[in-house]
């Protein structure tokens, strides 16, 4: 199908605006600058379809996506897509995918990445997912690609999926855009992030919860994009990197269709989501955690999808890497290697000033039981900075072992496995519950955020961080229990 620059670039402005009540057609022609009539002429004649027949495929497509990755009613899904009523929506659904919203969602077949036009991609039916071997390489076609932009990439924040993880939320928008369907915990847990503590022994760190101190250096990453049997690329920013190398990387990646996972863009090295690129690959497009923070998105420029647009992300030295997911490259990772690398992150050891795994809880409560570390008077920033490591460790244990618990009670209750099995990962469940179950107290025992730095440094209060202590102790006793139950089972697989 031949497109011309002109209905590639309609075919942009529908998937930057496929949700609504109403598709302004004559808001696209003044974008386009085509009176709406010769539009609509110049659209069928490059894709054989009218624009109105196009654009309600699309927002049906788009719509698919959401009956498959969202929690929402299909009511909500249909008005989400400008449908106005549930009949009108099923009719139009029907006709187009060949069953109903409803059945759709019960069977839920493949939905991910469709190559719309050159530089354009968005959600389709693909009917599998896709391997190496399926990639047509349109290298000579793709080298003088001035933009491709991956239209339909879900929303990546705090709070989504209900995870407070960074790059295992990214990890999941990426792989519900390749058509994958897996959950937040299951993400969490196979990549090993679900099992993570570590504690500086030296300072007060707010590095303490960065996935990278999961394992050993970018383990952590491999891990999870392997887990989930997909190739997996990652290029640091060293002293020798340079931009062009970070932009050939990106820009491979997403002319064949697969958004890059970066650290940093906007603000912290946190991982965020690159959806595409534009003035060959010097502006970036995509979801980022901070794009709306006023401290450091204040001056980012927003898509009409939403995505940030950010041409000064090399000039953030916090990029510190930018790494992808591509083609399907081998099963999954079996039910025994994601125990193995689970025992293998909650092991007690020590990295240079690192505590990590099961030793994390005893440098955590040593340094919170240091009264020397909350003198009443100490400097506000100081104390800021101790409450914020708190927050985030505590965080980090309700996000992990929270995943980690559910992952297990799922497992407890498949009905192909023996009931020794069952007995094991229940009693796994309960122990992780049980972690959560105490920081989870330990939150409370703190009240509110604005209360927090006052309460630790009030000297009438001293018992608060005794306490506090002891939810530290029995959540480790707790991830212990866990660690032996998880010891047990690889025992007992074959």
């Amino acid at each position: 199908m031949s497109f011309s620059t002109h209905t590639r670039a309609m075919i942009r402005y529908i998937e930057a605006h496929l949700q609504g009540d109403h598709f302004d057609y004559k808001e696209m022609s003044d974008w386009i600058g085509y009176s709406e009539a010769y539009m609509r002429e110049l659209f069928r004649r490059n894709t054989g379809c009218s624009l109105s027949f196009y654009v309600r495929k699309r927002k049906i497509l788009a719509s698919a996506f959401d009956l498959i990755h969202s929690d929402a009613s299909i009511m909500d899904v249909a008005l989400r897509y400008g449908f106005a009523n549930h009949e009108s929506y099923t009719r139009a659904f029907r006709k187009q995918v060949g069953m109903t919203p409803s059945r759709f969602r019960k069977e839920r077949p493949i939905v991910g990445k469709e190559e719309l036009a050159q530089g354009v991609y968005g959600i389709g039916l693909p009917g599998k997912k896709e391997r190496r071997s399926d990639i047509c390489m349109k290298k000579e076609q793709y080298k003088d690609n001035e933009s491709t932009i991956l239209y339909g990439v879900p929303k990546v924040g705090w709070g989504t999926y209900g995870g407070n993880t960074p790059y295992p939320i990214c990890l999941k928008a990426c792989m519900d855009y390749l058509g994958e369907d897996v959950s937040y915990e299951e993400v969490m847990v196979s990549g090993g992030a679900a099992f993570r503590l570590t504690w500086n022994e030296e300072t007060w760190d707010l590095s303490n919860v960065d996935i990278y101190h999961t394992l050993e250096s970018q383990d952590v990453y491999y891990i999870g994009a392997g887990a989930l049997g997909r190739e997996f690329g990652f290029l640091g920013r060293e002293k020798q990197t340079s931009k062009e190398e970070f932009i050939r990387f990106i820009r491979k990646h997403i002319d064949e269709g697969y958004p890059c996972i970066a650290q940093g863009i906007i603000g912290p090295p946190e991982a965020c989501v690159i959806t595409g690129y534009r003035d060959r690959g010097n502006t970036l497009l995509g979801w980022n955690f901070f794009q709306e923070d006023p401290e450091f998105g204040g001056s980012v420029k927003t898509d009409e999808s939403g995505y940030f647009i950010c041409d000064d992300w090399w000039e953030n030295k916090d990029t510190h890497g930018v790494m992808c997911m591509g083609a399907i490259r081998a099963e999954r990772i079996s039910r025994k290697e994601i125990l193995e690398h689970a025992v293998r992150v909650m092991t007690g050891r020590k990295e240079n000033q690192y505590a990590k795994g099961l030793f994390a809880y005893g440098a955590w409560e040593r340094m919170l039981g240091n009264d020397a570390d909350f003198r009443a008077g100490d400097h506000d920033s100081l104390l800021f900075e101790k409450c914020l490591c708190l927050n985030d460790a505590m965080t980090c244990l309700i996000d992990g072992r929270g995943c980690a618990a559910r992952y297990f009670s799922r497992l407890a209750g498949l009905p192909d496995i023996s009931e020794r099995e069952k007995e094991a990962f229940a009693h796994t469940a309960s122990s992780f519950e049980r972690t959560e179950k105490s920081i989870c107290q330990m939150r409370e025992l703190f009240g509110n955020w604005e209360d927090m730095g006052a309460r630790l440094s009030d000297s009438s209060d001293a018992g608060l961080r005794k306490k506090a202590c002891q939810f530290i102790r029995e959540a480790k006793k707790s991830d212990e229990e866990a660690w032996q139950w998880m010891k047990k089972i690889i025992k007992g697989i074959k």
